[in-house]
């Protein structure tokens, strides 16, 4: 990585703890834990980032970087006695997939109001299936930590 490229992921990080500062806030996650939150935001969303520009999918990417997140989550918990959920809930919401859905919505729209255009239906499953696939990819890492620490009995 150039230092450039480091450079745009320290950029990206601090952003993404911005955002994350204002939900927390918003959430009323405790003055005591902000730095916490703060600091799942920043590594997660810096790997989220990093894998991207090292050629990695977006879907894997944030799949890894959610999974990173929850782990880090779930041992700040443990540490420091608070509810992992208060904390990893604001640091996922960065990596959300808002434009993506937003401009499948939009695209979806214009299907009904021009009426049928190919190029235009497959840009909204294009840009539909990749908001589903990225949302699902932050579902499963961030409920990876509860299957694996959490569960004490089988589920089947």
């Amino acid at each position: 990585m150039t230092a450039d490229q480091v450079f745009e992921v320290i950029r990206a990080a601090i952003l993404a703890m911005l955002m994350t500062l204002g939900w927390s806030l918003m959430t009323n996650v405790s003055s005591r834990h902000l730095w916490q939150c703060l600091l799942i935001t920043a590594l997660g969303f810096s790997v989220r980032q990093t894998m991207k520009i090292l050629d990695y999918n977006i879907i894997s990417a944030t799949f890894v970087a959610s999974a990173v997140t929850s782990f880090l989550a779930v041992f700040l918990a443990r540490r420091f006695m608070i509810t992992p959920k208060a904390v990893l809930v604001p640091a996922l919401l960065c990596m959300m997939p808002g434009v993506t859905a937003y401009k499948a919505m939009i695209s979806f729209v214009e299907l009904g109001y021009y009426g049928y255009n190919r190029a235009l239906f497959e840009q909204m499953l294009n840009y539909a299936t990749n908001a589903i696939f990225v949302t699902s990819a932050l579902v499963f890492g961030l409920s990876l930590p509860t299957a694996l620490f959490y569960r004490k009995r089988p589920i089947v």
